[in-house]
């Protein structure tokens, strides 16, 4: 990706881009703070920041090691958080399959460069735009996880500051309008509801992942 190609990008898009991924490390950093709560090293959550690069992903994993689950079986149920990256990889290669750093490319893909890149117009625009949300994140994230861990080490209350509900809270905005639609309230409900029923006799993280089934509810 060249300077010039993003140059050529809209204002509006880069001004966009540059918001979301301020928001990414914010987020980032109540995922470091919550390692921190959890007392983990802070090679854990700044490893899975830079190699993984996928928020859902880590949080759970962090959540599932704190809570006393093996690496294995948290690096399964990240990586069942992470199927939705197949449909990414095959949306994605009709503008970046003769790139040179196509590899490279694919470990950038996460929602958010996705979503910029298939918005474009043009191949040219989608591959710029692509590239420049995905490697904004793969700097902001780890700096907003590094931040947080530094920042819950050095205050004994950090968590009284609401950091760790970033990530939640971010979700559920994403989530809001979609809500409106009486399916998707059904949908949102009934997960719950399986969540909150398998959670006592599932490991950590598979209710979440159980709540996928409420969206057979409210379907044709």
């Amino acid at each position: 990706m060249k300077y010039k190609e993003i140059k050529n990008l809209p204002k509006p898009l880069i001004k966009s881009i540059v918001i979301l991924c301020i928001a990414t490390a914010l987020i980032g950093i109540s995922l470091g703070t919550l390692a921190v709560n959890y007392q983990l090293p802070i090679w854990i959550p700044l490893l899975l920041s830079i190699c993984v690069l996928a928020g859902a992903a880590e949080f759970t994993f962090i959540g599932m090691i704190a809570a006393g689950s093996s690496p294995i079986t948290a690096a399964i149920v990240g990586l069942l958080i992470n199927l939705r990256h197949l449909p990414f990889g095959l949306a994605i290669t009709h503008f970046i399959e003769k790139n040179k750093l196509k590899y490279f490319a694919t470990h950038i893909m996460n929602d958010e460069s996705v979503l910029f890149g298939l918005s474009q117009s043009s191949n040219e625009l989608k591959l710029s735009a692509y590239w420049l949300c995905g490697v904004g994140i793969l700097f902001a994230w780890p700096i907003g996880v590094l931040s947080g861990y530094v920042l819950g080490s050095h205050l004994a209350y950090a968590k009284l500051l609401g950091i760790d509900t970033i990530f939640p809270v971010v979700l559920f905005a994403l989530t809001f309008k979609a809500l409106k639609r009486k399916s998707a309230r059904k949908s949102a409900m009934t997960g719950a509801v399986i969540s909150l029923a398998t959670f006592p006799f599932l490991p950590l993280g598979i209710p979440i992942l159980m709540s996928l089934f409420g969206l057979f509810v409210g379907r044709k």
